[in-house]
């Protein structure tokens, strides 16, 4: 199963997510936003990995989701530090526990592409359709 597929969209960044479970839906959330914001250009010999841990509550699955990429966006706006991997997530409707790794950015090794000013819930949509999850997401670039 694909993980993401971004579609046409008027002024801003559209992108269907996928995923058998929600751990997978909001993993393939997060490297979608990612993959607008950033391209590695070349592996590091030593990577500079910061462990960061937070939980968040909602009171539905699109504010879950949506409160996920705002954090994750804040590590990126505010730290520079670039995902690179989910070490554990724990998420059910209404709450979720991470543990992520972050890369420290540097532009010998990763490119800025388009910057994310937002994560918008125009059009935000999280759904379970036979056994797979799938949401849709706009970033406003």
């Amino acid at each position: 199963m694909k993980r993401y597929e971004f579609v046409e969209h008027t002024a801003d960044v559209a992108v269907w997510v996928y995923g058998g479970s929600l751990k997978e839906l909001f993993t393939s959330a997060g490297l979608a936003m990612f993959s607008v914001l950033v391209a590695k250009k070349k592996n590091k010999t030593k990577a500079t990995l910061k462990e960061i841990s937070f939980s968040k509550k909602a009171e539905t699955l699109e504010d879950l989701l949506k409160a996920w990429l705002d954090e994750l966006l804040f590590y990126f706006s505010v730290q520079r530090l670039v995902l690179y991997r989910i070490k554990s997530f724990v998420c059910n409707e209404n709450s979720l526990q991470a543990k992520i790794l972050f890369d420290t950015f540097d532009e010998e090794h990763y490119e800025a592409k388009a910057e994310i000013k937002a994560v918008t819930y125009h059009e935000l949509k999280v759904e379970k359709i036979r056994n797979k999850w799938r949401a849709h997401i706009i970033f406003d670039v």
